[in-house]
């Protein structure tokens, strides 16, 4: 699910640009996304990793629910498909997608 949202808002930053807090908010979700990605290669080896990966989650979907989620009906005049769509990349299960499109990167 959340790449599936970053996936919508990169391929229309024309429409949320034009939001300082949408901007701001979605620029702190990348960097939750980022993150995990970056914590990845220990799943399951280190429970310190676990527990980051789990808190990054838990403020991405922070990010989303009480930022951005609230931000996302101001663009219906503008781009009514950029919002259907983000709709229905936020209703996506949260799997392994994160993970497993993560490239292995060698442990820190």
């Amino acid at each position: 699910m959340y790449l599936a949202v970053k996936a919508v808002c990169d391929a229309k930053p024309s429409v949320w640009q034009r939001s300082e807090a949408f901007d701001d908010a979605f620029t702190d979700f990348c960097v939750c996304i980022e993150n995990i990605q970056r914590l990845q290669p220990g799943i399951g080896v280190f429970k310190t990793v676990t527990k980051g990966i789990a808190l990054e989650m838990e403020v991405g979907d922070r990010i989303l629910t009480n930022e951005m989620d609230e931000l996302i009906e101001h663009f219906e005049a503008v781009d009514v498909k950029f919002v259907d769509d983000y709709t229905v990349a936020r209703s996506m299960e949260i799997s392994g997608e994160l993970l497993a499109s993560a490239p292995l990167l060698p442990a820190a």
